[in-house]
């Protein structure tokens, strides 16, 4: 188990808390079902340049928003899952969990409160997922796979170069 902590607005630890209520679902169970959600959509998310993006300090009219520390323990897995995250996204994972929860949560609880959530929402990181480095010229280069292509021969062709 890995223990952390995340900041999170007071909107989006009432959303956790009342789906906690109305599905029995914890908040770690519910935070890591959105954000599978969030992964099925990771194209809407995925940046390729620029600073870590955070979660917004100010509103519209430059008043502090508030934020609590929130600590969780996730398997290693999840951890891991979540800073992979991170680095695809530019965002950090307080900002990418407010957005899974925004966008996914009404649509998670209603799935879990009719009977018809189905965890396999996505397959990262047991299957689709291929990570290896090789050297080139002296320089270490990782290759990171999400999914896999059309043609299954490319991925490969691109191993045995």
């Amino acid at each position: 188990m890995i223990r952390t902590t995340y900041m999170m607005t007071h909107e989006i630890l009432l959303m956790l808390k009342d789906a906690e209520k109305r599905t029995g679902w914890t908040m770690i169970e519910l935070i890591i079902a959105v954000m599978r959600f969030a992964m099925r959509h990771h194209a809407k998310y995925e940046r390729e340049h620029g600073r870590i993006a955070y979660q917004k300090r100010f509103d519209e009219n430059r008043i502090p928003i508030p934020k609590i520390r929130v600590k969780v323990k996730f398997l290693e897995r999840e951890y891991d899952y979540f800073n992979d995250m991170r680095r695809f996204y530019r965002r950090s994972i307080s900002l990418v969990i407010a957005i899974a929860v925004l966008n996914y949560l009404p649509e998670l609880v209603e799935r879990i409160e009719k009977g018809e959530y189905d965890e396999e929402v996505d397959s990262y990181p047991y299957k689709s997922c291929a990570i290896y480095d090789k050297c080139i010229e002296e320089a270490t280069v990782f290759h990171i796979w999400w999914g896999l292509p059309s043609d299954p021969a490319l991925l490969a062709a691109e191993f045995a170069r």
